[in-house]
This record gives structure tokens, C-alpha cells and sequence, in this order.
């Protein structure tokens, strides 16, 4: 399989994991869909599990966008607005944004 055909199937792969998966978001007065993953921040020892402080990473298509989300950037999800804190283009995930979204509001 060369380059091009594992990144046109990764490509169709984040596409049909966005339409199965993803949830509608508010981000730069648009609704989209994306991938949101809590990221569980430690272990709770009085109930045997992990704690999770309203953190998500968040997988933006990047066909979506017209440029690369910006850290600082709020992002409507649920009725919460949250902020884009940090924001990377893996290269395992072509076409993908990968953010980490915190609660907060923009001032």
C-alpha cells in the first residue's frame, strides 16, 4: 500500500468515525460535528475509579475548517462554552485537529 493510499484511507476512516461518532459543537459560529474523548485526569480512591475535571480532546476534520483551530478559541458544546487550550495536527491522524478543550468562557 503506498503513502498516498494509507493517507486517502486514513482520511475516509476520520470521515466515517466524525459521521458515526461525532457530536454537534458551535465553533466559530458554525455547528460541526466532531469527536470529544473525556480525558480522565486521576484516580479516585474513594470510589475505585477515575476522576475527570471537564476536560475533552476534541478531533476537528480538517476539511471542516477553513484554517487550524487557534488556541483561545471557544467552543460551544452541550449549552458550555469551552476553551481550545492546546491544538496539534498528529501525523498518525492526517486531516485530523486534535484539541484539548477546557471548561471556561471567553472574556
Amino acid at each position: 500500500m503506498t503513502a498516498a493510499a494509507r493517507t486517502a484511507f486514513a482520511l475516509q476512516a476520520a470521515a466515517a468515525a466524525n459521521r458515526v461518532h461525532g457530536v454537534p459543537v458551535t465553533f466559530r459560529g458554525a455547528e460541526l460535528r466532531v469527536c470529544l474523548a473525556p480525558v480522565a485526569l486521576g484516580l479516585d480512591l474513594d470510589t475505585g475509579g477515575l476522576r475527570q475535571s471537564g476536560e475533552f480532546k476534541c478531533r476537528f476534520l480538517a476539511s471542516t475548517l477553513a484554517h487550524a483551530p487557534q488556541r483561545g478559541e471557544p467552543v460551544l458544546y452541550n449549552g458550555r462554552t469551552y476553551l481550545i487550550t492546546e491544538t496539534t495536527q498528529p501525523a498518525n491522524m492526517p486531516g485530523e485537529h486534535v484539541c484539548t478543550l477546557t471548561p471556561g468562557s471567553k472574556q
